[in-house]
């Protein structure tokens, strides 16, 4: 009996004395990788069906996870929504471009997508929105009959805790909001680096000149801290309606309860789940990445040294990293000419 011929992406299988052709369509479903059947080797149909499957095979595949990201940003699903989500979507999809842009969309799988969770992400709340914008950029290559794959479909949100930093696209955009109260309660938040408690309890009159006055509640410790100019303007454009500087209506005290649930709003409209505290560590983190010494951060912050030093850790490795594979590449060019 003669041998079929060898043909990619083919397999022969023999039943009941007669002999079956199938065509690895390169996809999977649970798992199992997709054979289609083809008509009988031996029927003239065969070769027009084989070469119409590999064609199609072989197009999809050159198709990459980096044009399905671009594809998604424009389409009407990204286009229509609000310029803050937008902002956010793009920050995940460079994210997902520059950890997974190389793969075709039909090879990428769930292993591939758990390294970039370990090793590439920084806080719960980039880990969601990193597979929620992975999902879309999925749904919308579906839609577009690239894939039928959906790898991120067995993947779990994380919950963020206490002090997880808020993802930049989402700070950047409470800093312009255009709630007058999220808006005010960022800035004071963030470019202060106190906790929520004592942003509530500032008062006009402890900003004195180009500092504001504060007394920590949970230390005690007395601190003065220089206003950058961002929230200067800020607290320029800000009615003094009691007080203190966040204030409910008729200008009583605002709690904090209050300041939480509207800082959480803010960050829900854009799919990731926020808690004031986390400004506290964006502002650790910015002071430190812009070459602040341990003790100039912690004289803003009032932290320990030791706190801020765990912050300060972190930070050198990932520096120390980026400047070692700068290195390596480098060393790579020269010894390939």
């Amino acid at each position: 009996m003669a041998k079929p011929p060898r043909l990619k992406y083919v397999k022969h299988v023999r039943a009941k004395g007669k002999l079956y052709a199938y065509f690895n369509t390169g996809e999977r479903k649970d798992g199992k990788v997709i054979y289609a059947p083809l008509p009988r080797p031996s029927s003239p149909e065969f070769f027009v069906a084989y070469g119409r499957m590999k064609a199609k095979r072989e197009k999809r595949a050159g198709y990459s996870l980096a044009a399905a990201c671009q594809a998604y940003e424009e389409s009407t699903d990204f286009v229509g929504k609000a310029d803050s989500t937008k902002k956010l979507y793009r920050y995940a999809l460079r994210t997902i471009e520059d950890a997974l842009g190389r793969f075709p969309i039909n090879d990428l799988r769930r292993d591939d997508i758990q390294r970039v969770l370990d090793h590439g992400l920084p806080s719960a709340s980039a880990h969601n929105i990193f597979l929620a914008v992975l999902g879309l950029v999925y749904r919308h290559a579906r839609r577009q009959g690239k894939t039928e794959l959906n790898p991120v479909r067995d993947f779990d949100k994380i919950k963020g805790g206490s002090h997880e930093p808020w993802p930049a696209p989402v700070l950047e955009a409470a800093l312009v909001s255009e709630h007058d109260r999220t808006r005010l309660a960022a800035h004071l938040l963030y470019f202060t680096g106190q906790r929520i408690g004592d942003v509530c309890k500032m008062q006009w009159s402890d900003v004195r000149g180009d500092e504001i006055f504060v007394t920590q509640q949970k230390t005690g410790k007395k601190l003065w801290i220089p206003m950058l100019a961002e929230l200067r303007a800020e607290l320029d454009r800000t009615p003094k309606r009691g007080m203190t500087i966040l204030t409910r209506e008729g200008g009583h005290p605002m709690t904090d309860q209050v300041i939480r649930k509207e800082l959480k709003a803010h960050g829900a409209a854009m799919g990731v789940e926020v808690v004031p505290h986390g400004l506290r560590k964006n502002a650790v983190i910015s002071l430190l990445e812009a070459g602040c010494s341990v003790a100039e951060t912690a004289a803003i912050t009032g932290q320990t040294y030791r706190i801020v030093e765990q912050y300060a850790a972190q930070i050198d490795q990932r520096r120390m990293g980026r400047a070692a594979i700068v290195k390596l590449e480098t060393k790579r060019k020269r010894e390939n000419g």
